[in-house]
């Protein structure tokens, strides 16, 4: 009896934890200013590879320590040249890091027609706002 008295409070507390009311909307606040999105741009082989992931490092300068892998889409800092073939960028926690310019693009060379704009959202983590470009 008091095994089912358990499971049936913590199936309820589960329900309740994950019922959409209680699940938190990540909404934009702020656009990142001085920050654009740029987009990494390799081979497949390149991309495929989950063992050795293109990374956001602490430093401008290889071998560097990684802080984590690059993001796919990222924002990087428009008011700092790069730095011996860096450019400074930030991870999902706005943690400040570097990335290689070896395969980054402009986000609308990569995705034509498409705009993008970093944001801080609601939950104080980077996120993007996506968007068509208008002729």
């Amino acid at each position: 009896m008091r095994f089912s008295h358990r499971a049936a409070i913590l199936a309820a507390l589960t329900c309740s934890i994950s019922h959409p009311a209680f699940a938190l909307h990540r909404t934009p606040v702020r656009a990142l200013d001085g920050y654009r999105c740029m987009a990494l741009d390799a081979p497949a082989r390149v991309m495929m590879d989950f063992r050795h992931p293109i990374p956001l490092q602490s430093e401008p300068r290889d071998g560097a320590p990684s802080i984590a892998p690059a993001l796919a889409v990222l924002p990087i800092a428009t008011d700092a040249p790069p730095t011996n073939g860096y450019v400074r960028s930030m991870n999902l926690a706005l943690r400040p890091g570097w990335v290689s310019t070896r395969w980054l693009k402009p986000y609308d060379a990569v995705h034509p027609g498409m705009t993008c704009t970093p944001y801080v959202m609601n939950d104080g983590k980077l996120g993007f706002v996506f968007g068509r470009a208008t002729q």
